[in-house]
């Protein structure tokens, strides 16, 4: 890690230290109940998939996700929030789906111009991120791609949306009828770099580098529309190189090492007359360096990555949705999302569309189609979804 990359990491740390030892006392206020609460979405799949092995299909029923959330303020300017996430029908016994802290943070709040969070947060980026596992505030059933936490096996959701983040500053700025939003924050490197159980480093999860994550959003709001451009900088381990959607891995003889990478992220949306449009797009650069461009160059002469690796590293997403609230309770939508990885030569894309309905606020039943593609039709999938996403 550059030398000015490790400078702007103490600067920061310092100044976030600095801004908690002079806030005010926060025994001086009086500190709320622990409110308890939480969200999750049962549904039903039935999947008609098409290959070149002919036709086939299967259905299920699973609980891809719930959370749990904890949150308690004390007095005016702090509070506290940890919340604890189960993926993929959870069952340590049979030794399937994830269990996972999903954020543990304080907050301090000097206004609404200046928020600050320390500790494991949703860093802001682009407009879905913080709010990807708030199921029932979500019209559509299954997530656009990167959000999808349910996806990790078929594609690397932290290699377009930075996961965590354990410091940022925040606010919004009101300019007359105009809101302005920004956000700076900062984190671990790539998970690549942390030790797990099993390493030799006397802690886990211990990220073993100087490299971190760096990035933030700067964002408008006015009369329902709201629009925002976010980016990242940090660095990301490729002693392999994984190729998610290929489902096929570049092993460690033939990594690239540490490779900077870039994250750039736009995002639009509005709900206006009843209408509601959102949309993101999500580019990632990688940056090499002349020996390693020459080494995945040399990667791709290999007869066994000869048909597999593309000409870099780079990757895009991007998605839309438009849909149309037909009563307080009822709504539809059609959706489309693509991710096109450069370094696999694959694209994937998604188009379809779903209803939801509010028998009572809490409950959001949802019914959805999706049709799936891979390598511009060498897989087909029909999905066929009901689902019920609940606040209790």
């Amino acid at each position: 890690m550059s030398s000015g990359r490790t400078s702007l990491l103490y600067v920061g740390l310092v100044a976030f230290a600095l801004t908690f030892a002079f806030a005010p006392n926060p025994a001086h206020g009086q500190s709320g109940d622990l409110n308890i609460y939480g969200f999750f979405q049962a549904q039903g799949r039935y999947v008609a998939e098409e290959d070149a092995s002919g036709d086939d299909g299967y259905s299920s029923f699973r609980l891809p996700q719930l959370n749990l959330f904890f949150a308690r303020d004390f007095g005016d300017d702090f509070g506290a929030f940890v919340s604890a996430e189960f993926l993929n029908s959870y069952n340590s016994g049979e030794d399937f789906g994830i269990a996972r802290l999903g954020e543990g943070w304080v907050r301090y709040e000097y206004g609404q111009s200046l928020k600050i969070k320390g500790g494991l947060l949703i860093p802001k980026f682009n407009n879905l991120n913080e709010i990807k596992n708030r199921t029932p505030l979500l019209p559509y059933i299954t997530r656009p791609y990167v959000y999808e936490q349910s996806y990790k096996n078929l594609i690397g959701n932290g290699d377009y949306v930075p996961q965590r983040a354990y410091g940022q500053v925040y606010g919004t700025l009101p300019v007359g009828e105009v809101e302005f939003d920004y956000a700076a924050y900062v984190g671990n490197s790539d998970p690549g770099f942390m030790t797990s159980g099993d390493a030799s480093y006397p802690v886990s999860g211990t990220d073993t580098t100087y490299s971190k994550l760096f990035g933030g959003r700067i964002g408008v709001q006015y009369q329902g529309v709201k629009a925002g451009v976010s980016g990242t900088i940090d660095e990301t381990n490729m002693r392999e190189v994984d190729l998610s959607i290929a489902q096929t891995t570049v092993s460690k003889a033939g990594g690239l090492g540490d490779v900077d990478r870039y994250r750039i992220g736009a995002d639009l949306s509005f709900d206006v007359n009843d209408f509601f449009v959102e949309s993101e797009i999500i580019s990632v650069t990688y940056s090499l360096t002349d020996e390693q461009e020459a080494q995945w160059d040399g990667l791709r002469q290999r007869s066994a990555y000869s048909d597999v690796l593309g000409e870099n590293l780079d990757q895009l997403f991007y998605y839309g949705v438009v849909g149309y609230q037909v009563t307080n309770n009822f709504d539809v939508h059609v959706l489309y999302n693509a991710v096109e990885e450069n370094r696999s030569n694959i694209d994937l894309a998604s188009f379809g569309g779903g209803v939801s309905y509010r028998p009572v606020f809490p409950v959001r039943l949802k019914a959805g189609y999706r049709r799936s593609t891979i390598r511009d039709g060498d897989y087909t999938g029909n999905f066929f979804s009901l689902a019920a996403s609940v606040t209790f």
